[in-house]
């Protein structure tokens, strides 16, 4: 019998097995991004529709804030769906200018006239903590601004200049009290903490106090299409010796150390 030319084509492979019933499948592998990377391309998209590149690098910085701490749907996934609507639809307006109603040395109040959230509660954190550097304490409430991410990452704006920062928000839309905080932890990483809370779940108390803080001294009349904010940066060595409060601090958290009641997932040590 002759012989065949053998043929050059790749045999096809032997189609694979369905799994059994009740086996697990492997999720799928999602490709990491190196996180400025993510932060330098969402910073391009927010330019792309109006912002200055300070106000997109800010906001793409609070936007993937989310995302590095374990809330994603605060994070890049609302971007699409929560950010860019507000901009397109002209609910946020990228470069308005904020309004001084009132500067009382320490304190102030500004209305950001519809600006991004995302780049005005940081801002406001960055007018308290210059304040708190002269004065020891800053406070800012403001009024007119979109959706804003996570509370805590703007509170924890001050921690660079060594300050405790804090932020409560009332309003919007998603119906809910928000307060950050975050604060030196000497020894130990930066403590920042973050909750998104509603009057069913912590009673009208704790409802009220962050109302009469954020929605009332701030003049917020419309809950529904705006928010209303309290934003404060304390200097602590401004009031007890640098030594004191990092001894102080490091006792505190440093007791927190293996503590078995555990803290709320919105609760981290750090920001890296």
């Amino acid at each position: 019998m002759p012989l065949r030319p053998r043929s050059l084509r790749p045999a096809r492979p032997a189609p694979e097995p369905a799994p059994a019933e009740g086996t697990r499948i492997p999720e799928q592998a999602w490709p990491r991004v190196p996180a400025d990377d993510l932060v330098t391309l969402v910073a391009q998209i927010f330019a792309a529709h109006g912002l200055p590149e300070p106000r997109a690098r800010m906001a793409a910085e609070a936007l993937c804030h989310g995302d590095l701490t374990g809330t994603p749907e605060t994070g890049v996934s609302s971007l699409t769906r929560v950010h860019l609507p507000a901009l397109e639809t002209g609910f946020v307006s990228p470069r308005a200018e904020p309004l001084m109603i009132a500067d009382r040395g320490a304190a102030a109040l500004i209305d950001y006239r519809r600006g991004p959230g995302l780049w005005a509660v940081g801002d406001a954190m960055d007018h308290a903590v210059k304040r708190a550097g002269r004065y020891g304490v800053g406070l800012v409430s403001l009024r007119g601004i979109g959706p804003f991410g996570r509370a805590g990452h703007h509170a924890a704006r001050a921690l660079p200049h060594a300050m405790i920062g804090l932020v409560l928000a009332t309003g919007g839309d998603t119906g809910t009290s928000r307060l950050g905080m975050a604060a030196p932890a000497g020894a130990y990483p930066e403590f920042v903490f973050d909750v998104e809370t509603t009057m069913a779940s912590v009673g009208p108390e704790f409802a009220l106090l962050v109302e009469v803080l954020a929605g009332v001294l701030s003049g917020v009349a419309d809950h529904e299409h705006d928010t209303g904010l309290l934003v404060l940066a304390i200097a602590p060595t401004t009031l007890r010796s640098p030594d004191g409060f990092y001894r102080a601090a490091s006792a505190l958290f440093g007791s927190m150390l293996g503590w078995e009641g555990g803290m709320k997932s919105t609760t981290w040590p750090g920001r890296g």
